[in-house]
């Protein structure tokens, strides 16, 4: 009987939190299909031969408007979580995305295009308000990493599937494409119950129950829901003004500070300019022995490696020198970048130059999913007590979104006034200072304890060894 107990316990049933893992996968999905996006069409519409012909500067918009929406995603997206629930405020964020893909389909003015990028962005800022806290409340702890993994590969497998059909399709078929895909994606947070954390919290008991046999099909319901309200009790939600004031406390405020930081470099190492209009500097660029398209195509598919890269090395080498190691490559690509301009513009042929361009912008998107991408999440999850880390993400999320707003908005009018050459090495500038701010101010994390993570933050400069 004993034996058979042992082997019933071992066997347990993932596959109803695997489908919530592929939901969420499917999120990030669209949200790397829409990052691409402008990569490709953006180089079409300003050129002659596009159905909405649009100026530089109505694309710098077109780009940028992404990130003004983002921004209210991210506050919206914190309430929705608060009020709503995380599955709930997943499902809400499907609903903008859906909409962006009708506008683009139908869009035959350049106001449809800056609509349809707004309510994607919406959809951006809600969904990094609300996935990784809707994973940590519905997995098993077994598969939670694999499920997390799972969700995150959506966004440079994403990006890949945009890159190709962008080369291939015209711009309404790859929005069709997109926009079935969103069914798919709506239909599966329809089904899927609201997570047993949000009934409990509600005082809805009976949902809760019903939710806990729903995603833990083999475990002791009643057992599992007596544990949960213990463990919400222990760690009670505080009003969002209590939660405020414990941002007066040193270490969450200095963590706080670091993970904005983290947030700033992200965005504002050209990250977004880069990936928007990859296309476009490629062929600014003089590189013809290869189409650009196909370039960018390698190129988010490179994407990929470097998010396997960041898994296995993320643990092993930690993550303060993966950080530094990833501003410090990424400074070199965006130097390459700018250099290739400069001897253009010098007069070298072209010819001779073009294998600078595309290994500049190879190294540079290996590099940036090395470290700027995944490092500021990561420490985001693991420097904030339970009870304050949906408004540190928020926090977060905001500072990220005026960052890629402000570097968004600011390329084109830069490359008008500067030209490309002084733009790219002024985010080199820029993302270089992050190699001694991440030296002198950034902790390292790994293999450390919550409780290790903020009594190291809490310390005074004196008491630091």
């Amino acid at each position: 009987m004993d034996h058979k107990a042992e082997k019933k316990n071992i066997k347990k049933i993932y596959w109803p939190q695997w489908v919530a893992g592929i939901g969420v996968n499917l999120l990030q999905l669209q949200m790397g299909l829409i990052s691409v996006w402008s990569s490709p069409y953006i180089a079409y519409l300003t050129s002659p031969e596009s159905h909405i012909p649009i100026t530089m500067d109505e694309a710098s918009w077109v780009v940028s408007l992404l990130n003004l929406g983002r921004l209210i995603g991210a506050v919206s997206g914190a309430v929705a979580v608060t009020y709503l629930g995380t599955k709930t405020t997943i499902f809400l964020t499907t609903l903008p995305i859906t909409l962006c893909w009708i506008f683009i389909m139908t869009a035959n003015r350049v106001e449809w295009l800056y609509v349809a990028r707004f309510l994607a962005g919406i959809s951006l800022g809600k969904m990094y308000s609300c996935i990784s806290l809707y994973l940590g409340e519905i997995a098993d702890p077994a598969i939670r990493g694999a499920l997390v993994v799972l969700a995150m590969s959506g966004l440079s497998i994403g990006n890949l599937m945009m890159s190709i059909m962008g080369a291939y399709l015209k711009m309404e078929e790859s929005a069709t494409v997109c926009f079935i895909l969103c069914f798919v994606l709506i239909s599966i947070f329809i089904w899927l119950p609201e997570s047993p954390y949000h009934f409990i919290e509600t005082n809805e008991e009976a949902k809760a129950r019903a939710s806990i046999v729903w995603y833990h099909r083999d475990c002791d319901a009643e057992t599992e829901l007596q544990s949960l309200k213990l463990f919400l009790k222990n760690n009670q939600s505080l009003p969002f003004t209590e939660v405020l004031k414990e941002f007066k406390i040193p270490y969450i405020w200095k963590g706080q500070l670091l993970v904005s930081l983290l947030f700033m470099y992200l965005q504002m190492c050209g990250l977004n300019n880069v990936l928007f209009y990859m296309e476009t500097i490629l062929r600014n660029a003089k590189v013809t022995v290869i189409e650009p398209s196909l370039i960018v195509i390698i190129v988010t598919a490179t994407g990929i490696l470097g998010s396997m890269l960041s898994m296995v090395l993320i643990d092993r080498f930690g993550r303060r020198i993966l950080m530094i190691a990833s501003s410090t490559a990424v400074t070199i690509a965006l130097i390459c970048l700018g250099t290739q301009y400069q001897l253009l513009g010098a007069g070298y042929d072209p010819h001779s130059l073009q294998a600078l361009p595309i290994c500049a912008v190879l190294l540079f998107q290996i590099s940036i999913y090395i470290g700027i991408i995944s490092i500021p999440n990561t420490v985001l999850g693991e420097i904030f007590p339970p009870h304050v880390k949906c408004v540190a993400s928020c926090f977060a999320s905001i500072v990220g979104a005026i960052s890629s707003f402000i570097s968004t908005s600011t390329y084109q009018p830069l490359i008008n006034l500067l030209t490309e050459k002084y733009v790219f090495y002024l985010y080199a500038m820029l993302l270089i200072t992050a190699v001694p701010c991440t030296y002198f101010c950034m902790l390292e994390t790994k293999g450390k304890s919550l409780q290790q993570i903020q009594e190291e933050l809490g310390k005074k400069p004196e008491q630091k060894s």
